[in-house]
């Protein structure tokens, strides 16, 4: 048997078959399903969002993803902002950008 992630619709469910099922973790907002964990040996991608919600010209972000991440940043226009990046630790990094704004921190 294979392993599968089946998402139904219809029942609002997730069933998980022929994998480690205590490392799956599967988390449904509105129409999304978000999977991470570990399937046959190999890690699925997992990331996460942020949200400043006052305006701040340095984030400091808790993303508990265990890994240096990739990120993007936009506005609350979303508009994409550059800023610099300093990873504390696997799960922590510092955004710092050259005015204060509120807006969401993309990370994968």
């Amino acid at each position: 048997m294979s392993s599968s992630i089946v998402v139904n619709e219809v029942s609002n469910s997730v069933s998980v078959t022929s994998v480690e099922t205590s490392s799956i973790i599967a988390n449904q907002k509105g129409n999304t399903v978000v999977v991470t964990g570990v399937i046959g040996g190999v890690s699925l991608d997992s990331n996460y969002v942020y949200t400043q919600s006052s305006p701040s010209a340095t984030w400091v972000v808790n993303h508990n993803l265990n890994k240096y991440c990739s990120v993007t940043v936009v506005d609350s226009a979303d508009n994409t902002v550059v800023g610099d990046v300093l990873y504390n630790s696997l799960n922590q990094v510092t955004l710092t950008f050259a005015g204060a704004f509120s807006g969401k921190a993309f990370f994968n």
